[in-house]
């Protein structure tokens, strides 16, 4: 039996960014993706499911409400 290797992808919003460390937690490749998508800071990522060989994972922007 052959093991298929699955491949992360970050999704944010329309595009798909690679992973820059397939031995990072998803939480760390949010943070890092934090420094180039400033809307990411406070985010979080949300695993999506696969799509062929690929792993998909969300990145959400921080939503921010009105006090009042």
């Amino acid at each position: 039996m052959a093991t298929i290797e699955m491949q992360r992808v970050f999704r944010l919003g329309a595009t798909d960014l690679p992973d820059p460390d397939p031995n990072a937690a998803p939480a760390a490749v949010l943070e890092h993706y934090a420094t180039q998508y400033p809307q990411l800071r406070y985010g979080k990522v949300e695993e999506h499911g696969s799509e062929g060989d690929r792993l998909v994972y969300v990145l959400k922007e921080a939503q921010f409400k009105a006090n009042g």
